[in-house]
C-alpha cells in the first residue's frame, strides 16, 4: 500500500527516503545511558537490557501507533537508499554492542579506560548522525560525521 506524503510525515517518515527518525530512539536511549554510566557506574547496568534490533524489528516490537506506515514505507524505499541505510545501521549496531559490552566490563575510574570509553561514545554519536543523514536524504560518510563530532567539541 502506498501512503501520501502527508500520511508519511505524520508517521515521522521522510517521503523522499521512506525512512523514519523514530528508529534513532533505540540508539539515543543507549547513548544517554552510556553517558550516565560513565559518571554513575550503577546506571551502566541499565544497558544490559539494551538489545540490537534492526529497523523493521524495532517497529514491529514497538508500541508505535503508525508502525504499519513506517514498515511499508521502508519496504518501498529506493533500493540504494535502503541498502546504504541498512549498512550504516548494521555498523552502528556493531559499534553500540561492542561499546556497551566494554563499558559493562570496564573500571570507569581508570583514566585509560575512561578515555577509551569516551572515544567509543563519540563514535556512537557519530553513527547516529550518519543514520540521521540517510533518513533525511543527506547521506554523510562516517568519516565526515566523526570529523563533525570532533569539530563540535572545540
Amino acid at each position: 500500500m502506498s501512503y501520501s506524503d502527508t500520511e508519511l510525515m505524520a508517521a515521522n517518515v521522510n517521503p523522499a527516503t521512506g525512512l523514519a527518525t523514530d528508529y534513532l530512539n533505540l540508539f539515543n536511549e543507549a547513548i544517554m545511558l552510556f553517558e550516565m554510566g560513565l559518571d554513575m557506574p550503577d546506571m551502566a547496568e541499565e544497558l544490559m537490557d539494551w538489545h540490537r534490533r534492526g529497523y523493521v524489528e524495532h517497529f514491529e516490537q514497538s508500541g508505535f501507533e503508525q508502525k504499519d506506515v513506517v514498515i511499508a514505507a521502508y519496504a518501498q524505499a529506493p533500493d540504494e537508499v535502503r541498502q546504504a541505510f541498512d549498512t550504516a545501521c548494521t555498523e552502528a549496531l556493531d559499534v553500540f554492542e561492542s561499546a556497551i559490552a566494554i563499558l559493562l566490563s570496564s573500571n570507569v575510574e581508570d583514566p585509560a579506560a575512561r578515555q577509551d570509553l569516551e572515544g567509543r561514545l563519540n563514535d556512537m554519536k557519530a553513527r547516529v548522525v550518519e543514520m540521521d543523514s540517510h533518513i533525511h536524504g543527506k547521506a554523510v560518510r562516517i568519516e565526515n560525521s566523526l570529523q563533525n563530532a570532533v569539530d563540535a567539541l572545540f
